[in-house]
């Protein structure tokens, strides 16, 4: 059973995954850019810093909804969700790594900060395939509206869904990069946001 510092701390940590997709378009799409190659000096910390809090907030919401959720008593959810922590928490490791590179120190030089950057989405791919399969069973098994509202249900399974099919068309090469912003701002932004809003009222209703 869920405590309410953890459901409290849930609640803080969902609002802010959806906060935080928010904050990563406007970096990504308004700042440094759609047609940037690489990484980005100017806005490259703080496009660090949102990622960092936002796969560390990922974290904390997979690890509290296990509870939440009663995901125990879910064998291969159980096992998604020890998979999706383990790969958003690298993530949340080397997220500001680029920034640190770029900056110079102890980081060394031996890959410059566009490497390292790409390093982060090579290492955590298969993460994006875990994760959203994590979402679309949490939002099946939770469609009754007991825990997660509907529209955070029906979000979630639109949202991964739809990422689970986009990274199946780019891995096979089915399908053109240029579509890339649309399935960012419609899964990203707007369903899967709006999921993890669902998902702090649920677990606001264990406070």
């Amino acid at each position: 059973m869920i405590s309410t510092a953890e459901a409290r701390l849930g609640r803080n940590m969902s609002l802010w995954v959806a906060i935080t997709a928010i904050l990563s378009l406007v970096i990504g799409i308004v700042l440094i850019g759609p047609d940037s190659v690489g990484y980005s000096k100017q806005w490259g910390l703080l496009n660090g810093v949102v990622n960092f809090a936002s796969a560390f907030a990922q974290v904390a919401m997979v690890i509290f909804a296990i509870k939440l959720f009663n995901i125990d008593d879910n064998p291969l959810l159980k096992l998604l969700s020890y998979i999706t922590i383990v790969g958003v928490s690298i993530s949340v490791i080397m997220s500001i790594s680029p920034a640190a590179h770029a900056a110079g120190g102890w980081t060394g030089d031996t890959f410059s900060p566009t490497q390292v950057q790409d390093m982060d989405g090579a290492i955590t791919y298969g993460t994006w395939f875990v994760f959203p399969v994590w979402v679309l069973l949490v939002s099946l098994k939770e469609r009754g509206g007991n825990l997660l509202p509907s529209w955070g249900s029906m979000a979630g399974i639109g949202a991964s869904v739809l990422i689970l099919v986009v990274n199946l068309g780019f891995l096979l090469s089915l399908l053109p990069e240029s579509i890339t912003i649309g399935v960012w701002i419609l899964g990203g932004v707007i369903l899967y946001p709006t999921f993890a809003f669902g998902v702090s009222r649920a677990f606001a209703s264990k406070i």
